[in-house]
């Protein structure tokens, strides 16, 4: 058994480590999980930089989204079974070979779907469902996505193809355009470049190229904010900003509309709607390759811990 834990806070390569894991117990009303993938996302780099250190006590597991299976369940619960796959949400601690958990926090994963696209399904699929839902843009209206490359982003501009809606893919690089040519898009330009009037916008980075999106959107338009990507905050003033984070989303719904919610997310995923593609897996003990891989320019899909490998 083991996990990849930080200690302290700091940059991930420097203050990670894999360690020995100590054998865990359900608690009441709680199981165990042991994880069989789990993602490597901006979301768990930022933790262990240190910046939610406020809320975040040490020593400090990552791994927000993944997929594992019950391996011991508390005689109190009811409605989940021993071998049963799921997600384990509502925390982190899934670069581990085995997670704890309320069983509450626990939703099962439909027999279809692989362990890849289970251990995916959470973070960037559920964000872009809710995201769009709030946006509520209706067929012609321009939408701007920026971080368009990223795995939320061709989410997002598949999400909107399917609604009618034309977009604007904002991106860093031409090679960053080069790996959107299969996605559906109905412009493609450099960040920087003068944006067109918009009737709403998905922001991931905040910073200038957040602010500049929303000095593009008409009156009556909102620019969803759901990401830091540049580390620095939207300046103060903008109008019509609608800053979204999924863990305030996560706590405050019931467990009923987390359900739901999910059932809407792997439907998107069986469509291809909301499919993740996977450039590699690892197992934990090779974590600093899998860093080292997630950090490349060129990487073009989702890094993986399978603790079974």
């Amino acid at each position: 058994m083991l996990r990849i834990v930080a200690h302290g806070f700091g940059a991930p390569a420097d203050v990670l480590v894999c360690e020995p894991a100590p054998r865990v117990e359900p608690e009441p009303s709680g199981v165990v999980v042991r994880m069989r993938a789990s993602a490597i996302n901006p979301s768990d780099l930022v933790s262990v930089s240190g910046a939610y250190s406020f809320r975040i006590p040490l020593p400090f597991v990552p791994g927000f989204e993944g997929v594992g299976v019950i391996d011991a369940i508390d005689a109190e619960v009811s409605g989940l079974r021993m071998g049963q796959r799921v997600l384990p949400l509502g925390s982190a601690g899934g670069w581990q070979s085995f997670k704890a958990l309320p069983a509450e926090w626990c939703i099962p994963v439909p027999d279809d779907l692989s362990d890849e696209q289970a251990a995916t399904a959470y973070v960037n699929p559920l964000t872009a469902r809710l995201i769009l839902r709030t946006l509520a843009p209706s067929p012609g209206m321009l939408v701007a996505v920026n971080a368009a490359n990223s795995a939320i982003g061709r989410i997002l501009l598949r999400l909107l193809d399917a609604m009618n809606i034309r977009s604007l893919a904002i991106v860093r690089s031409k090679q960053a355009m080069a790996l959107l040519a299969d996605e559906p898009i109905c412009n493609v330009i450099l960040a920087g470049e003068p944006l067109p009037p918009l009737d709403g916008g998905f922001d991931a980075i905040g910073g200038d190229d957040g602010a500049a999106m929303a000095q593009a959107i008409r009156s009556g338009g909102a620019l969803m904010h759901y990401g830091l990507l540049s580390g620095r905050p939207l300046p103060p003033g903008l109008r019509s900003v609608k800053p979204f984070w999924l863990r305030n989303w996560v706590h405050a719904a019931s467990r009923a509309e987390l359900r739901a919610a999910m059932a809407e997310v792997f439907d998107d995923i069986r469509s291809g709607l909301a499919a993740t593609t996977i450039e590699a897996c690892y197992p934990l003990s090779a974590y600093r390759v899998a860093l080292a891989h997630n950090a490349q320019a060129s990487r073009c899909g989702k890094i993986l811990f399978k603790p079974q490998l």
